[in-house]
């Protein structure tokens, strides 16, 4: 009670004569639980883009915060409004409370360091997006990017369905949960993701159906009204049907891009390829699309690389950064910490066009020396010995590559056996904490006890080779270790079945284990032989292409004074090098004679033929371009449709508004509470808000009708009288009686009236005005009658 001084007025006010008489109940709890349900119902579409679920806890906490706050304020009246920039609020705490506690007030106000290190973050997980197709590693830039981002949607539907009152609306938030699994993965939003969506969605609509939008319970609310059983069912297979054919009519979905692990970014070819995950992707999908095709002087088909991984978390592969100043140049190429100039080398030149490749890692040989006719501006990293673009790309690109192979003999290879220089980086030779005692015991079991460091290696391979490891596809998936993580290499170590992946990741942190640096190779294995062979000054250029099923990985060693060494420890894969084979012999010669000398090996371009590569080159940039084209062509057809959807929900209610003006409407059945009059008037309201009235919710309906003549250039029209005679009678005349739970008695009148008042007001706008009218129509949100009509 408030507290009175002598003079009987009130001398303190309490909070609750501030903030008004609190509301009671749990309907505004019930609210946020529907949304928090809706959200995380829909997160669960998400499975398919990471690779597990294990984010899902902190995904609950930041969307559960976000909806707290909110649900706090609805019980005062005054700060009802106030919702979302609660939501906001309880968002950035929760997000703080999760990532950044450290940097944050009490750890959960965020700081100017907190924006640091989100930015930091969010910078983090766009290198993870557009270096692995999905499902990407549930790695913190990118567990962090989901629960942003499901916060978000949090807060967007929340405001939609709740504070705004368009609970159907709502669904745009659910889109963009869903957009994620639909676009970037083979799978699409999934069986879980589609239910949990689905019913998130009836749940909020239901829940808004019973409580108000400011968290009361709606008294004499019909359970079930007449007919929305059988629209909700019309409804949810118009959506199904959509959803089931809108993906195989629009490109991308059904063949390009997006099936194979779906790269966000986009590309056509996966070249920032992430061997522990999507390779598995385009293995399985025994793509027989052409990559690329090449033209060499080997008579034999070669290992193309794009990119090397050294760095390794326990979790991934990942590629290490270009380091800072590196020159766009593209001759006289020699690798770091390269073979002695002393040893043999075999040169090679190769011709390569590509087809269906898109990306940033330039496919090559190895060892190259230089690279001609190549567009664009590309760094050589002499480290790792890939080509990366800046700002350019592979598409449809021809260029030369020349090359020089170290003659590697066992011999050589047995007699390097000199500590790794202190030039070499570190990464090479890292590992983490967490290896597994299986990988480390096999290393040691298998080839510790090795004299050389070409020795152990060579008892890693064979080991991986042996018939006790099997070539599979399918088994890292059925038994859930389709990776190359830790325990993932644990697990295929136990199973002994898997594909490029696990060996070569296997054999990589094993060689670490042994004190050899290792990196793992990505790019294509030998492809197959083509009917293209032309004459290259008195030789036989052979020509070779390498589809989506020859996606490869391979480890490459290091061997102090030889540089970096492939082997294959993939059984039924590539081809096992001559000094990685058993029966090769010391003394075999170190140089072929058929290999050409470098003055052969040195044409002009116009020398070199390129009439089979080019073709399958015009022909592949005709079909993308025309791909790309009916790509963008869908994108745009789905903005639009989007775009469209508040135009939709006004026809929609303004039809159904006058059809119960008419009494031929479902109002008919709807013990709705409103009359015909009511209904006109608020329809007529409704469509002066849309072309541009501001009108205060205080006005009488006389004031707010002489406004309205305004925008119809005239005094007060014939209709707008009647509307607004009708209006009156109904609630302020003796016909007010009539019961709340009436039924609509048609006023055909008064529905013409409208229309033709809904003519009048779009012959007197502008263009501009029409249009705002049509595609953003304002009265969806500004209820300036809400007064008047409650």
């Amino acid at each position: 009670m408030p507290e009175y001084d002598g003079g009987g007025r009130a001398g303190i006010h309490s909070a609750r004569g501030i903030l008004r008489e609190p509301r009671t109940g749990s309907a505004r709890w019930v609210l946020a639980v529907a949304v928090f349900g809706a959200v995380m119902g829909a997160a669960l579409a998400l499975d398919g883009v990471l690779l597990n679920l294990r984010w899902l806890p902190q995904a609950a906490f930041v969307v559960g915060g976000t909806l707290l706050i909110p649900a706090l304020l609805r019980k005062y009246p005054v700060l009802g409004p106030y919702a979302p920039l609660g939501a906001l609020a309880g968002w950035f705490m929760s997000l703080t409370l999760i990532f950044f506690p450290t940097t944050a007030v009490l750890g959960v106000f965020p700081t100017t360091n907190t924006v640091k290190a989100a930015l930091q973050l969010a910078s983090e997980s766009s290198t993870v997006i557009t270096t692995h197709n999905t499902p990407v590693p549930a790695v913190v830039p990118i567990v962090f990017l989901i629960c942003a981002g499901l916060g978000f949607a949090a807060l967007l539907i929340d405001t939609l369905a709740i504070t705004v009152a368009m609970p159907a609306t709502s669904s745009l938030g659910l889109v963009l949960i869903l957009l994620p699994a639909a676009l970037t993965t083979k799978t699409g939003i999934g069986t879980m993701g589609f239910i949990g969506a689905g019913t998130g969605f009836l749940l909020i609509l239901g829940c808004c159906r019973w409580y108000a939008p400011e968290g009361k319970l709606r008294t004499g609310t019909a359970s079930i009204a007449s007919g929305t059983l059988s629209k909700a069912a019309v409804l949810g297979g118009a959506v199904v049907l959509l959803m089931s054919f809108g993906t195989a009519l629009i490109p991308g979905f059904a063949e390009g891009s997006f099936p194979q692990g779906s790269r966000v970014d986009g590309t056509g070819g996966t070249t920032r390829l992430d061997p522990m995950i999507s390779l598995g992707e385009d293995l399985r999908s025994q793509s027989t699309q052409v990559s690329l095709t090449y033209l060499s002087n080997t008579d034999a088909p070669e290992y193309l690389r794009l990119s090397t991984l050294e760095d390794f978390t326990g979790k991934a592969w990942e590629p290490s950064e270009f380091p800072d100043g590196l020159e766009a140049t593209l001759s006289d190429l020699a690798p770091a910490l390269g073979p002695s100039p002393a040893i043999p080398v075999s040169k090679t030149v190769t011709k390569i066009s590509i087809a269906s490749l898109a990306g940033d890692w330039l496919p090559t040989p190895f060892s190259a020396t230089e690279v001609q006719e190549l567009s664009g501006k590309w760094l050589w990293n002499p480290s790792t010995q890939t080509f990366k673009a800046q700002g350019s790309s592979t598409s449809e690109q021809v260029y030369l590559v020349r090359s020089e192979m170290p003659a590697l003999t066992p011999a050589l290879l047995n007699a390097a056996t000199e500590t790794p220089s202190a030039e070499l980086d570190p990464i090479y030779t890292q590992l983490p904490r967490n290896v597994p005692k299986l990988l480390s015991s096999t290393a040691f079991t298998v080839a510790g006890s090795a004299a050389t460091p070409y020795a152990k290696a060579m008892a890693l391979q064979d080991f991986l080779r042996a018939g006790d490891f099997t070539y599979s596809l399918s088994t890292p998936v059925a038994e859930d270790y389709d990776g190359s993580g830790m325990e993932v290499l644990a697990k295929f170590l136990e199973a002994k079945a898997g594909y490029c992946v696990h060996f070569s990741a296997a054999m990589a942190v094993m060689a670490r284990e042994l004190g050899i640096p290792s990196r793992i190779a990505v790019g294509y294995a030998p492809g197959t032989r083509t009917a293209s062979v032309s004459e290259f000054d008195g030789q036989k250029l052979l020509g070779y292409e390498a589809t989506g099923a020859d996606a490869h990985a391979w480890p490459e060693l290091y061997f102090e004074g030889l540089g970096w060494v492939p082997f294959e420890p993939t059984p039924s894969r590539g081809n096992v090098p001559a000094y990685a084979q058993e029966e090769s012999a010391p003394g075999t010669s170190a140089v072929d004679p058929a290999i050409p000398t470098e003055e052969a090996v040195n044409p002009s371009a116009s020398q070199i033929p390129s009439k089979a590569p080019t073709a399958t080159s015009g022909s592949s940039a005709a079909n993308d371009g025309l791909g790309q084209w009916l790509q963008a062509a869908g994108f745009l057809l789905v903005i639009l449709l989007l775009l469209a959807v508040p135009a939709l929900a006004r026809l929609v209610l303004r039809r159904r508004r006058l059809a119960q003006v008419r009494g031929t409407g479902s109002g008919t059945a709807l013990r709705s509470g409103a009359s015909a009059e009511v209904l006109a008037w608020r329809e007529l309201l409704a469509a002066a808000v849309d072309f541009g009235y501001k009108g205060d919710p205080a006005l009488t309906p006389a004031l707010h009708a002489a406004h309205i003549s305004k925008l119809l250039g005239s005094p007060t029209p014939a209709g707008l009288a009647l509307v607004l005679h009708a209006y009156e009678q109904s609630v302020y005349g003796h016909d007010s009686a009539q019961s709340a739970g009436a039924a609509i008695i048609g006023r055909d009148d008064l529905a013409d009236a409208v229309e033709a008042l809904l003519e009048a007001l779009r012959t007197n706008a502008t263009l501009g005005g029409r249009v705002r009218a049509v595609v953003i129509p304002a009265s969806l949100i500004h209820r300036p009658y809400q007064r008047s009509l409650t």
